[in-house]
């Protein structure tokens, strides 16, 4: 696992970046459709260049899209994920936040840069994943990004450095495919943990990025520059 590098378009503004965001597809989109979030989301006061990585799995029958795990064990399209369920999903986890790791690390070596410099965001599926790779990595970052997702994890956070990162977490009242309960179980879920991080729920918004979700991530972003 150790030399798998994930590949993803960039936005490069800047020669000498101050920051990097990454930017995770949710299940069955890829990094070159979810690139375009960057254009909205750039301030030139962040002097931040964005990445969006491919989630390192192809969906079977569908070779467009891709996911950082299985949806569940029984194929179903949910996104389920118990201690008790399928060995592959959580393989398939620990793969693509080792590749997660990889990656950010070349990237940010390569401008000199440290991981408190990086902003690991999520939607959906890939919201998930940037929990799991806050939690899962020995490091504090400037900031992680779960946006119409859930936390799947049920295991109390032991990472201390965990605890120093801020966390941005929004949902539309209105998503049909991660219902808001998912949002109210994740937000409880951070707070037990006692965990650094500011909730948004969006009114009227579905299962998307909306302009609304993109000012108030901007604002997030800004704090922690």
């Amino acid at each position: 696992m150790k030399n798998n590098i994930l590949t993803g378009p960039s936005y490069k503004i800047h020669e000498k970046p101050q920051k990097l965001i990454f930017l995770l597809h949710g299940y069955g989109d890829n990094a070159d459709n979810f690139i375009h979030i960057a254009n909205h989301l750039d301030e030139i006061e962040f002097k931040a260049n964005y990445i969006a990585l491919n989630a390192p799995t192809i969906i079977p029958d569908y070779p467009i899209g891709r996911q950082w795990f299985p949806l569940n064990p029984n194929k179903t399209k949910t996104f389920s994920y118990k201690k008790n369920e399928s060995k592959k999903i959580a393989s398939e986890i620990l793969y693509s936040l080792s590749s997660l790791e990889n990656t950010i690390m070349k990237i940010k070596d390569n401008y000199g840069l440290q991981f408190n410099d990086c902003f690991v965001i999520g939607f959906s599926q890939g919201g998930m994943i940037a929990f799991e790779f806050g939690n899962y990595f020995q490091k504090s970052f400037a900031g992680l990004g779960i946006i119409s997702s859930r936390i799947i994890r049920e295991e109390t956070v032991k990472n201390s450095l965990l605890l120093k990162t801020p966390i941005f977490i929004s949902h539309g009242d209105k998503d049909e495919v991660l219902p808001i309960e998912n949002f109210h179980k994740s937000c409880k879920f951070l707070k037990e943990n006692k965990l650094f991080f500011e909730d948004h729920l969006i009114s009227g918004d579905a299962h998307t990025i909306s302009p609304k979700t993109i000012s108030i991530l901007k604002k997030f972003i800004k704090k922690n520059i």
